[in-house]
């Protein structure tokens, strides 16, 4: 068990089901003919025809490994590195649950439950060797967000600390910090669970940007847009720590608006680059947002406009966008972004000029919208 004591010093110092099958050869490139050597597995939350939920990890031939049962639908899912063929799998927002999936064994391991008077907001990260995890979670009886410090193990909460905002979502660690800073993407929009997803405060939501210490809580910087409806949702962060967000809007479906930000030390928060017919074009929604900090690139999914989107990081400069129904999940591998979609494709993309490569479509499963590589295991 890690006491907040140990935690503070050492930031100063530094019910299952499995199933076995295969995706469907027709058409297909499989994924080890572009990532020779790599000894990953790709996993996603996902559904089935007969709307059951599922998490799942197929590796890079195109065979499913396992496909494990969850209470309810899921969202992001991140490796354990220091377990290799394990990952942590969250509830979609508000949930519920954390769990521990072993896709060697096809079976949950282990389940954080969220404490009374809390949920889940669908994202996490895991530091100090995965001994820690960090969960984004909803007070509800106060409308406080806030992030919660847990021993990964024992699940006893370490520290939590107000989040800077409302309705916080997706987190990430800040490179060259040595994990004493994150930055948050507070989403602005107030639920409870008695009325589900319902969103409570569409007219007086206030979304930022905010970095926070995590030594002590401390916001150290938050950054707001002008249009309040900008819902900030989704970040990645470049080796060199530029954030790049995607934003999802709340306002009238027939507004124009900007739907990707990024921010590197700036006094505010600068949209990305592209003409009216683009963001149009995007449907007022983006999903998941990957960077492959080599090549300068930056990959957005927006599943409601079945559309892959490409950006320059550096210029934050619109490159090119592919129709793909449904684009969901991304990650990287190898230099290579991959996609999942919500009919069960998989696709590959190196270079975003160049059409995508289809490397897989799954039979009766419609993968959700993140997806994430973890070590295999031996």
């Amino acid at each position: 068990m890690i006491s907040r004591r140990k935690f503070l010093l050492g930031l100063g110092a530094v019910g299952a089901v499995s199933a076995i099958g295969t995706m469907s050869a027709l058409n297909t490139l499989p994924l080890t003919s572009l990532f020779n050597g790599c000894k990953h597995w790709l996993v996603s939350g996902c559904s089935d025809n007969k709307g059951n939920f599922f998490a799942a990890a197929f590796d890079l031939s195109g065979q499913l490994i396992s496909k494990v049962a969850l209470p309810a639908r899921g969202h992001e899912v991140i490796a354990i590195k220091s377990k290799p063929g394990h990952a942590l799998v969250f509830a979609r927002r508000p949930g519920d649950f954390v769990l521990e999936i072993d896709f060697n064994r096809g079976e949950v391991v282990n389940q954080i439950a969220v404490s009374a008077g809390r949920r889940f907001y669908g994202h996490g990260v895991l530091i100090a060797n995965d001994s820690i995890l960090l969960t984004t979670e909803n007070d509800y009886h106060s409308g406080k967000g806030l992030i919660v410090l847990r021993d990964r193990k024992t699940q006893q909460i370490i520290e939590q600390y107000d989040s800077g905002g409302i309705g916080p979502h997706q987190l990430a660690i800040m490179p060259h910090s040595n994990e004493q800073q994150i930055v948050i993407a507070n989403g602005g929009i107030q639920t409870h669970p008695e009325q589900a997803r319902k969103k409570l405060n569409l007219s007086s939501m206030a979304p930022n940007l905010a970095y926070m210490a995590l030594g002590s809580g401390h916001i150290d910087g938050k950054f707001e847009l002008d249009n309040k409806q900008l819902s900030i949702r989704h970040l990645a962060v470049s080796s060199q720590g530029k954030v790049v967000a995607g934003l999802q809007y709340q306002g009238a479906s027939t507004d124009e608006v900007s739907l990707a930000l990024s921010h590197q030390g700036e006094e505010q928060l600068t949209l990305l680059k592209a003409d009216t017919d683009t963001w149009r074009s995007m449907k007022q929604y983006t999903a998941s947002v990957c960077i492959n900090s080599d090549s300068n690139t930056v990959m957005i999914t927006c599943p409601k406009a079945d559309l892959l989107t490409f950006w320059q990081l550096d210029s934050n400069e619109f490159i090119a966008s592919h129709k793909l129904k449904d684009a969901a999940g991304a990650t990287l591998i190898a230099d290579n972004f991959i996609a999942s979609t919500g009919r069960g494709r998989v696709i590959s993309q190196s270079e975003p000029l160049k059409p995508y490569q289809v490397s897989g479509d799954f039979n009766d499963i419609r993968w959700d919208n993140h997806m994430a590589a973890i070590q295999a295991s031996s």
